[in-house]
């Protein structure tokens, strides 16, 4: 009986730490993800620096973006004359021009991307919908939570 409760025991350990060592490995696998988007980073910053054509570094900015964050698509507004506060470019990664034209027209500063251009700063959110102000998005518009 002794016996029993001591293989028991070995078996208990050795789950423990088969829980531990695959907490080690989920953390490493974390880490190096990590690494390889500050890599993605600082040669995105080299290759914008290289380029001399406006459109051409502002394409490279959201595709690094993109990249970096894991997403499927993205998008960089640029906003126009300091008075108007409105949007006169608006460039998208990872969507094709049939869902481009799908979405319609250039978007005109209501809702979150209203908010941003009033006050550009950061702002992260977990569900954009939650936003008191989130306005929606026009229909063939690709989802977006986050």
């Amino acid at each position: 009986m002794a016996e029993a409760g001591a293989n028991g025991g070995r078996r208990a350990e050795r789950s423990s730490l088969d829980d531990l060592l695959n907490e080690l490995q989920q953390r490493i696998n974390t880490v190096r993800g990590t690494r390889e988007r500050v890599h993605g980073l600082l040669e995105a910053v080299l290759t914008v620096g290289r380029e001399l054509d406006l459109s051409q570094v502002l394409r490279r900015i959201v595709e690094t973006a993109v990249v970096l964050v894991d997403a499927e698509y993205g998008a960089l507004g640029v906003i126009g004359e300091q008075e108007e506060r409105r949007l006169s470019a608006f460039l998208t990664v990872g969507l094709d021009d049939a869902r481009v034209a799908r979405i319609g027209p250039l978007p005109e500063g209501h809702g979150i991307l209203g908010e941003l251009i009033r006050h550009p700063e950061p702002l992260r959110l977990a569900e954009i919908s939650d936003h008191p102000a989130s306005y929606g998005f026009p229909a063939g518009h690709p989802p977006m939570h986050s």
